[in-house]
Order: structure tokens, then C-alpha cells, then sequence
């Protein structure tokens, strides 16, 4: 159900980010090479997140069905129904929905707070969570720049309204309305909103959160409200516009390693740290701890303004033309298998063999973007294998 609200977002998404794009032309709010990157890890993390999905449905109404308050103590549903009903008499108005409603949209948001900042204190949550932070811009296309893995361990956090009977397409549709409210507060060209910023989450806000000046880190991890930030003491208010993206930036527009980066650094100090006790702390503890044995705990480095620039390697207007024209074939190929997938006319094993073909597709479209030459064999083994599953389509 969730999946569903999303879909039908998109081409909205896609058409605010077009106007984004024409109204910010002269703030330069896109680049062509972050922002293929951005709707990249986009595509990546939608072809994950069916079988995430499917997975997370499966286990969520088995807890509901057999360990919920209302099977467990033989209690009734959990009121499900439409705010509105449509009867002979007209449209009538049910409150105990409404509440009902309104308590688990409240409750997801709740939840998504603390998941989010979670990901920012916690050392492997944040492995999953950095594919998001890493784009050194702020613009719509960042919204859909999300990690393969965060589905994962972001419904295992809602879980527990599986423990109060709610049904799984209900907390569905409340996380498909927290996700799409999510996707406007990514933009530099809204400015301070007046009442809205005591309450909601805001561009203002977001921009906060997206910044890795010292004094903006782990700040306002709100999903729609910004009240749990004030209320919970993560609140900090836009006073300067940030430097967006990692307090070490990502040199590269690669989407897989901008997936799998943290991971294999988090590896590599676990490997090189001698107690099992620090191996435990580096994977719960903030990602800038280091125990004694690697030099103690990391040092924000503070940001000069005046000498900062971001990474964007310098390409030929063709190699540009052919990057574009290759992910706009990537992203109608992707569509095409999504639809294909969820009407059930293609096979779970072949759906995955396109899976990992689009891996190595995105890995050789960011090696483009990153101006690294001499692609071609690359590039003919991608359409090689490409054949090979189109054929077995038939």
C-alpha cells in the first residue's frame, strides 16, 4: 500500500523538481552530475525495497495476528475504517477513525523521530542512513537520495505498532504520507515559513539538518512535526545557510559506494581494533568515536568558507550528453520492472538478476560522471548482459 502511495508521487515529484530546477537556475541548485547520482541511488533503493517490503508485511502482521494487545487479551480490532463514510443519507463523519487515524500518523511520526536520530548517534544505523547525507547539494532530487539497507531497520523500529493490532496496510499509508511530506522540506529556495516553524518541519529546518557545519551536525530529525526536536533537545534554528553533506565529503558519484562506503569503513575499524569489547562500542556508539587504540574520538574538522569546494570533476559535453541518455535509460528500464514485478509476470530469481545488472550498470554510469576514462569495455560487457536478460524476458 505504502509502495502505491509512493508510485503515484512520483511523476509529482519528478515535475516539482523540473520546476525547482527552472526557478533556481540562477542560485545554481542543481548539477547534472549530483543530481543523476541522487535519482541513481533512488532507483537502487526502490528495487530493494520490494522485496524489503514484502518481507516486512510478513513479519509485521504475523506479531499483529499472534502477539498483539488484542490477541493476547482477546480484545477488540483497532478501529480501521474510513474517516468518511459514504451511505444512502450522504457522507457521514466517523470519529473514533479519525482519532484512530490521526494516533497512528502521529505515532509513525513519533517513531520516525526517533529512528532518525538514531541513525545519527549509532555507528552501523548510520552506515545505513549516510547514502542520504552525502550529496554536498540541497535540492528535490536529494529527497529521493536514500540507501538500499535503511528500509531494513526502519520498519523493524515500527514493529511494536504491530503490538497494538494497528494493520500493516494502515501503518502503510501513515509512513507513505510521513515519506511524501518529507520530500518538499528539501529545497534552498523556500525560506523561513513564520507560525509553520514552531510546528512543523520545515525547508529551514531541513536545511539545518543537512549541513555539516559543527554547530547544525545531528540536529532536527523531525518527519512532519518539529516539535519532538524542541521538546527532546535536537532543535537548532537556521541562522546561516549550511554546508551541505558529510563532514568528509564523498568524492565520487558512484550510487554503490555512496550505499556501501560506511560499511566497509566501519569493517575495516572493527578488523583493526584489537578488544571485542571496542569492536561492540565502535558499532553502537556515535560514528565519530574511535577507541584509545585508533587515536580516540574523531575531530569535526571546522569548514573554510572561502577555500571549500565541492567535487565535480570536469567531463566532455559529449561524455555529459551520453551520461544523461544512459540514466534515462536506466530509470525507464527500472519502471518497467517494477510494474512488471508487482503484477507478478516476472520471476523473483530474474527480477534479482536485473537487480544485480543494474548494480553494475550504476557503477559504471557513476565511473562516467567521475570522469574516468577508457569505459568502453565496461560499457559493451553492461549491453552484453543486458541482452542475455532481456532474452530470457521472452
Amino acid at each position: 500500500m505504502q509502495e502505491t502511495i509512493l508510485d503515484k508521487a512520483v511523476p509529482f515529484f519528478l515535475g516539482l523538481a523540473l520546476i525547482e530546477f527552472i526557478w533556481g537556475r540562477r542560485k545554481s541548485v542543481y548539477r547534472w552530475n549530483d543530481s543523476v547520482s541522487d535519482l541513481a541511488t533512488g532507483i537502487l533503493y526502490s528495487f530493494t525495497g520490494v522485496i524489503i517490503t514484502l518481507g516486512a508485511i510478513l513479519l509485521y502482521d504475523k506479531i499483529r495476528i499472534y502477539y498483539s494487545v488484542q490477541s493476547l487479551f482477546h480484545l477488540g480490532d483497532f478501529p480501521s475504517s474510513s474517516p468518511l463514510i459514504k451511505t444512502a443519507e450522504g457522507w457521514q463523519f466517523n470519529l473514533e477513525s479519525f482519532l484512530a487515524w490521526t494516533f497512528v500518523l502521529i505515532a509513525v511520526d513519533f517513531i520516525y523521530y526517533w529512528f532518525h536520530r538514531a541513525t545519527h548517534e549509532i555507528h552501523f544505523l548510520w552506515a545505513c542512513h549516510v547514502t542520504h547525507h552525502s550529496s554536498e547539494e540541497f535540492n528535490l532530487t536529494v529527497a529521493l537520495r536514500q540507501s538500499m539497507f535503511q528500509r531494513i531497520f526502519e520498519y523493524a523500529f515500527n514493529l511494536p505498532l504491530a503490538l497494538l493490532g494497528i494493520p500493516w496496510w494502515m501503518f502503510f499509508i501513515c509512513h507513505g504520507i510521513l515519506k511524501i511530506y518529507q520530500f518538499w522540506v528539501h529545497t534552498r529556495l523556500i525560506g523561513k515559513l513564520g507560525w509553520m516553524e514552531k510546528v512543523l518541519l520545515t525547508p529551514s529546518h531541513h536545511r539545518v539538518h543537512h549541513g555539516r557545519d559543527p554547530e547544525y551536525l545531528d540536529k532536527n530529525h523531525g518527519g512532519i512535526l518539529i516539535l519532538w526536536d524542541r521538546w527532546f533537545g535536537t532543535y537548532t534554528e537556521e541562522k546561516k545557510e549550511p554546508i551541505y553533506g558529510l563532514t568528509e565529503p564523498l568524492p565520487t558519484f558512484n550510487p554503490i559506494w555512496a550505499n556501501l562506503h560506511v560499511y566497509i569503513s566501519l569493517w575495516n575499524l572493527v578488523k583493526a581494533t584489537p578488544s571485542w569489547k571496542d569492536k561492540l562500542l565502535l558499532l553502537i556508539k556515535k560514528p565519530d568515536w574511535r577507541p584509545d587504540s585508533l587515536g580516540g574520538e574523531k575531530k569535526v574538522p571546522e569548514i573554510n568558507r572561502s577555500t571549500y569546494t565541492k567535487f565535480d570533476p570536469t567531463i566532455s559535453s559529449s561524455r555529459k550528453v551520453y551520461g544523461v541518455l544512459q540514466f534515462v535509460v536506466l530509470a525507464g528500464l527500472s519502471v518497467y520492472l517494477l510494474k512488471l514485478i508487482k503484477l507478478g509476470k516476472i520471476s523473483l530469481a530474474l527480477y534479482s538478476g536485473f537487480g544485480l545488472w543494474f548494480l553494475f550498470a550504476f557503477l559504471s554510469l557513476g565511473l562516467v560522471w567521475n570522469g574516468r576514462t577508457k569505459m568502453e569495455k565496461w560499457e559493451v560487457l553492461k549491453f552484453v548482459l543486458l541482452g542475455v536478460l532481456v532474452w530470457n524476458l521472452k
